[in-house]
């Protein structure tokens, strides 16, 4: 199955550099839109990842040193989803030599990556919806 990385969705944020084998997944941290230079803003990252069920993938951030706050690389680890509901941290993250190293074996054939446990717009109207009904 051909590996696709999307993220055209409710905070998608990536840029992919190349896709071609899952041992070797490079990926760039995508400026904060209206931004631009020297003070652009680089952290967040979420996106598929489809068609690698089984498959060990290894994901390099290359300019994860250029993020707004590099020191926070160290000890973090990547938080991952199949449902976009239920998250889970991926303990085989590492920084080093200025890139942000995620290595992975889905279980599903798409999964989401993030820097964090993504609120969406859709989570958001859910709960406006919650609190209409009480």
């Amino acid at each position: 199955m051909t590996l696709r990385i999307s993220s055209n969705f409710d905070s998608g944020a990536i840029e992919v550099l190349s896709v071609e084998r899952p041992d070797d997944i490079r990926l760039r941290l995508r400026a904060d839109q209206g931004v631009a230079g020297d003070g652009a803003f680089r952290q967040w990252f979420h996106f598929r990842l489809h068609g690698a069920a089984g498959q060990g993938v290894r994901m390099v951030f290359e300019n994860a040193a250029d993020a707004a706050y590099p020191d926070g690389w160290p000890d973090y680890r990547c938080v991952a989803s199949y449902d976009r509901r239920h998250w889970f941290r991926i303990s085989s993250t590492r920084y080093e030599n200025g890139q942000l190293i995620v290595e992975h074996t889905p279980e599903r054939n798409s999964v989401y990556y993030a820097y964090f446990e993504p609120y969406s717009h859709e989570r958001h109207l859910d709960l406006l919806g919650r609190v209409e009904m009480s």
